[in-house]
């Protein structure tokens, strides 16, 4: 646990010179969380996300990461903050709170190497958890409009392929008509 706080702090100090105080509690208390949620996946793959416990470790690290983002919006470790929150979010079943995380990464973040994954995750989600086949398709072009050379602008044209796909012309198509 202390090598996740060290390593944490070793990751600010390297993108703002001097840690403040407040910046390395808040740090050391992230890496506190994360590893305590991580003996949760190391007892359990499947987490009960309605287990108290789980919920007061994931209820710090949304807020320890949201604090830490807000604090150090020119910092890297912000959008891998981010992005984690995101996860949680959509991990306890909240897809909206995570479409709306991927969504303010991806505006704030927009030159971040997460910005594409965070669009295609926005299309994803709302196309698996929030059953939003519009949205999904909506958020997948504005991907490939916005990040073309990525190879998440791939991926989404596939997956708004697979959105659109006419089962029943696939079905003549295959009887020969």
């Amino acid at each position: 646990m202390r090598v996740v706080a060290v390593l944490s702090v070793a990751a600010l100090w390297g993108c703002s010179n001097a840690p403040s105080d407040a910046d390395a509690e808040l740090l050391g208390q992230i890496a506190k969380s994360e590893a305590e949620f991580r003996d949760f996946l190391d007892a359990d793959a499947d987490v009960d996300w309605l287990d108290a416990d789980v919920q007061a470790v994931v209820g710090e690290l949304l807020r320890g990461y949201a604090a830490y983002a807000n604090g150090h919006r020119s910092d890297s470790l912000s959008v891998a903050f981010l992005m984690r929150r995101a996860d949680l979010l959509q991990g306890k079943g909240d897809a909206e709170g995570a479409v709306k995380q991927w969504i303010d990464l991806a505006e704030g973040f927009p030159q971040s190497a997460s910005a594409p994954e965070a669009i295609f995750r926005v299309g994803f989600a709302r196309e698996s958890a929030l059953r939003d086949t519009a949205g999904a398709l909506e958020a997948y072009a504005e991907l490939v409009k916005a990040y073309p050379q990525s190879p998440w602008a791939e991926q989404a044209t596939l997956a708004a392929k697979w959105l659109t796909f006419d089962e029943a012309a696939i079905i003549r198509a295959l009887d020969g008509e």
